[in-house]
């Protein structure tokens, strides 16, 4: 779509913070009003249309995303998301421990353990490993001990959440990053702990990585760096 406004800015109504092209309101797909919760999150969406060119680029705009997931999806599906989000514990990233070599295990260690304690911490019970390549099933008491935390979430938080999991490959990794237990750059390391070795195994570093690996990095930094900072805004 081309760029069809001059100015961007927003604009304090009972409800929250509309965003404001040449005056008019912008919508989201359904019709209802971009609101934003605060007016730090809706200054971060101004910018992002400010910062448009000649087209418009939905992919550049990652607060302009979450605040639409937030209105469109979570508000109406958040049942079924919180379903589809607890599903990732029986097959989060850090219980999936590699058989060998043992420079990768002692990193996986190094990057993982202390979120396994944390969770046995925050929770009560213990997350099971396997070196296997078939689906842990954790227990039960932890499922309901988790599922009860993620459905007390408000809708603003959950809704980042949603976003970090899929990012994370792991629920526990996306609860850290949303409740400020690690920063965006630490939960990052921790996702391509096996990628990162590999680098430096092959010397990645010195003759280039591939692209596609490298695009995706990229991206998962950005959205990781997003939640978190939109977070902090509410």
């Amino acid at each position: 779509m081309k760029r069809f406004y001059t100015l961007v800015s927003y604009e304090k109504k009972p409800e929250g913070y509309a965003i404001l092209l040449d005056g008019k309101a912008v919508k989201t797909a359904s019709g209802a009003l971009l609101l934003a919760q605060n007016e730090q999150i809706a200054a971060e969406i101004v910018k992002e249309w400010a910062a448009q060119e000649k087209k418009i680029n939905p992919g550049n705009m990652p607060f302009t995303q979450i605040l639409s997931t937030y209105i469109e999806q979570v508000r109406k599906k958040r049942a079924a998301m919180n379903e589809a989000v607890l599903k990732y514990l029986d097959t989060d990233l850090i219980c999936y421990l590699a058989d060998k070599p043992q420079e990768l295990q002692d990193e996986q260690e190094a990057n993982w353990a202390r979120w396994r304690n944390w969770v046995e911490e925050r929770f009560g019970h213990p997350l099971k490993t396997t070196t296997e390549i078939k689906a842990l099933k954790q227990a039960p008491q932890l499922h309901e001990s988790v599922a009860a935390h993620v459905e007390a979430m408000s809708d603003d938080v959950f809704n980042l959440l949603q976003v970090a999991v899929p990012v994370c490959g792991s629920l526990v990794l996306g609860l850290a990053l949303i409740e400020g237990q690690a920063t965006a750059e630490e939960i990052f390391k921790a996702c391509f702990v096996e990628e990162h070795y590999k680098d430096r195994f092959y010397l990645l570093d010195e003759y280039g990585r591939d692209p596609l690996s490298e695009h995706k990095q990229q991206a998962s930094l950005r959205d990781l760096k997003v939640c978190e900072a939109y977070r902090n805004y509410l």
